[in-house]
């Protein structure tokens, strides 16, 4: 008997804190989570497993960061205004954060008083905050509404299609067959092929757009992060098509 086991990440809510977050340029609330590593039997796992860390979820970009619960003067159980998450759980944000935050106000109001260091790393962060959404993305198959639906259509082809092909054709039925199974397969892996690109243009590509937008980079300043992110063997440099995100600064 071939038993499935291992271990998996498991996730548990602690609660709400108010942060900055790097990809909306602006302090927002977040979701605080508590990451443990636990064994599973078949993907179940019991308890919450041993710790690995923290991660904060901005509950407006749905970004993922890591996340120290002693950063914070408090967390709260429930979700609140923003404003009274700061009071709760992070009072002194504006003077923890002062710097980064005047440095987004010169974004919004000066971006041309930005050094092209200044820049540069601007545009870099964001596709680094990202990547790890990108890697975990792609480190497995993952069935998206496509795909689910080319799995329906190929099995109605194998349900369907025989009994056409005899009624039509009764001396090909066999060739038929074969047919419709190639041709549901083919719709099949066609979908998945396809589905890495939807994940970036649905996922990636319109955050890392509304997080850009204010710096407007240039095609050279996205290509260079790129080439940079290759040369660290991330997979956001070989799945993100710079078009695309042209494309969507400019939309």
């Amino acid at each position: 008997m071939f038993i499935v086991w291992g271990r998996k990440l498991v996730y548990r809510k602690v609660g709400h804190v108010a942060d900055f977050c790097p990809i909306c340029r602006v302090p927002r609330p977040f979701e605080l989570k508590r990451v443990g590593s636990a064994g599973h039997v078949y993907y179940i796992s019991a308890g919450e497993g041993e710790l690995v860390g923290f991660e904060r979820h901005c509950q407006e970009c749905k970004t993922s960061l890591r996340a120290d619960p002693a950063d914070y003067a408090s967390v709260s159980k429930n979700e609140a205004p923003l404003a009274d998450l700061i009071q709760l759980t992070f009072p002194n944000l504006a003077q923890a954060l002062k710097d980064r935050l005047a440095l987004e106000d010169r974004v919004r109001r000066q971006p041309e008083s930005l050094s092209r260091e200044e820049r540069h790393a601007l545009i870099r962060n964001p596709f680094l905050l990202l990547s790890p959404k990108v890697e975990k993305r792609f480190a497995a198959t993952h069935i998206d509404k496509e795909i689910g639906l080319s799995i329906a259509g190929a099995m109605g082809l194998l349900i369907v299609g025989p009994g056409v092909a005899h009624a039509v054709a009764p001396d090909q039925a066999e060739l038929s067959v074969l047919l419709f199974i190639v041709l549901g397969v083919a719709l099949v892996v066609w979908q998945i092929m396809a589905s890495g690109g939807r994940f970036m243009r649905r996922e990636v590509v319109p955050v890392l757009a509304a997080t850009l937008r204010p710096l407007r980079p240039t095609e050279p300043e996205i290509n260079s992060v790129l080439s940079e992110l290759k040369q660290l063997r991330h997979k956001m440099a070989s799945k993100l098509k710079p078009a695309d995100l042209l494309a969507q600064l400019q939309a």
